[in-house]
């Protein structure tokens, strides 16, 4: 892990590197600092991708995605990821 490897290098975290992951997985929390991450709203993805496949097979035309959720590109519907601070990042240094 990047965080183990800056320790060891004497870099700290997040005071000389700041450190974001991407999914959001159960260790992000735990692991000291804990990771800033990005979340992607998996359920709400899989619910959809489901629908969206079901409703194809039936040969009817796939629904928009939740607006509140999704945005439309063209054919296809982009998820809007969360981003969970924790303490892995800083300030920009000056």
């Amino acid at each position: 892990m990047i965080m183990k490897a800056a320790l060891m290098c004497g870099v700290r975290v997040p005071t000389d590197f700041s450190v974001v992951g991407f999914d959001d997985i159960a260790f992000a929390a735990l692991c000291a600092p804990g990771l800033t991450t990005i979340r992607q709203p998996l359920d709400t993805m899989g619910r959809y991708a489901a629908t969206a496949l079901l409703e194809r097979i039936g040969g009817r035309k796939v629904p928009p995605a939740p607006a509140d959720l999704a945005e439309q590109a063209g054919p296809k519907s982009v998820f809007r990821p969360t981003l969970i601070r924790r303490e892995s990042t800083g300030p920009a240094a000056q």
